[in-house]
């Protein structure tokens, strides 16, 4: 007695079998569509006729398409609903990122004396304005070419770039690439900056890295710590002076560094990121370095292991020059010293006045 003939009328029987049929017909259709498209698209050589290349993406959809239809087939999500947890993975290198927003005439028949590096994001403005008043105006010390240049990456969805284009365009001092500007990227912002002047002003005597919210003495940097030095000046760099750090493995701590990250347990040494003071053919042999060496995060650590790795020795700085803190005010104690963090937009344009002021007093 036959399956159907047993249990199902013919009527009943003739359906299942032509499901059945149709069943299996489906799926080896869908089968060798799958596997022929897949080699296909793959054969298909790169062509500069648009037929070949309109064919090649027409079989690149229907794969995909295949691809995303057995996904949910066997109860999986197409990649586009994965759970990502919005991690942004870190860097592997500082090398793969381009310019956005660049200014490779800066330079252009001229050598510079000091090229200044100022980190800072697209909402510090005002932060930047009052800089381009006070101690970042590019002739604010006679006789010494200076370069200014704010160093940005790209921000998050939402964020308005041409307001940035606009500012780039009336002031000509911005460089940006297209990494996410974050706190972990701070290292990807420092490297942009010395790619800059390793490309494009690689005559400069000396450049500075520092920051927006920090208050540069550019005229106290360059008549009493710069000028002084013979010519030409090499593997020089200065700072407030970082030696015998530990990595924090502390969670909770704002400089925390995995041992994934860094396995070990001293870093070389290093200069705050709050200001930092190099000769000009230091760049292209730090960008050198950073071919070799592996990412991490603390930019300014990173630095110090760039320094490491081509022999370069930091040369300790007098006493109180570079601060880390904020300096309580005094025309007499800023006009002596060459860096104070955590200053406001209005102080850097107060502090800077008051020191043109009574510069002759102290």
């Amino acid at each position: 007695m036959s399956y159907c003939s047993g249990f199902f009328s013919p009527t009943e029987c003739t359906k299942r079998h032509f499901f059945l049929v149709s069943t299996i017909s489906f799926t080896a259709i869908y089968l060798i569509s799958y596997f022929y498209t897949s080699y296909y698209l793959a054969a298909l050589p790169k062509s500069d006729d648009p037929h070949v290349e309109s064919e090649k993406s027409l079989l690149g959809k229907i794969l995909t398409n295949f691809k995303q239809l057995s996904g949910k087939e066997n109860g999986e999500l197409p990649p586009e609903n994965e759970q990502s947890g919005n991690k942004t993975p870190a860097p592997t290198t500082t090398q793969s990122f381009t310019f956005i927003i660049n200014e490779e005439e800066k330079c252009k028949d001229k050598t510079p004396f000091l090229v200044l590096l100022i980190s800072t994001t697209a909402a510090e403005l005002q932060h930047r304005n009052a800089i381009r008043k006070s101690w970042g105006n590019e002739t604010a010390v006679p006789g010494a070419d200076i370069v200014r240049l704010f160093m940005l990456g790209i921000e998050t969805k939402g964020a308005n770039e041409g307001v940035l284009l606009r500012e780039s365009e009336q002031y000509r001092d911005i460089i940006q690439q297209d990494f996410l500007d974050t706190y972990n990227n701070l290292t990807l912002k420092t490297m942009m900056g010395m790619r800059w002047v390793a490309s494009y002003c690689s005559g400069t005597r000396f450049a500075m890295k520092t920051d927006s919210d920090v208050f540069v003495n550019t005229m106290y940097l360059i008549e009493k710590l710069l000028r002084p030095l013979p010519p030409p000046t090499q593997n020089y760099f200065t700072g407030h002076l970082m030696k015998g750090h530990s990595p924090i493995r502390n969670k909770g701590s704002k400089w925390y560094i995995s041992e994934e990250e860094f396995p070990g347990n001293k870093f070389h040494p290093f200069c705050s990121g709050t200001g930092y003071v190099f000769s000009g053919d230091l760049a292209a042999k730090i960008v050198n370095a950073s071919l070799m060496i592996k990412y991490i995060h603390l930019e300014d650590v990173y630095v110090g292991f760039c320094l490491n790795a081509k022999g370069v020795e930091i040369v300790p700085p007098p006493d109180s020059l570079f601060n880390i803190h904020k300096v309580p005010f005094s025309p007499c104690v800023y006009n002596r010293i060459i860096t104070s963090h955590h200053i406001q937009p209005h102080e850097h344009i107060f502090y800077w006045e008051i020191l043109q002021e009574k510069k002759h007093t102290c």
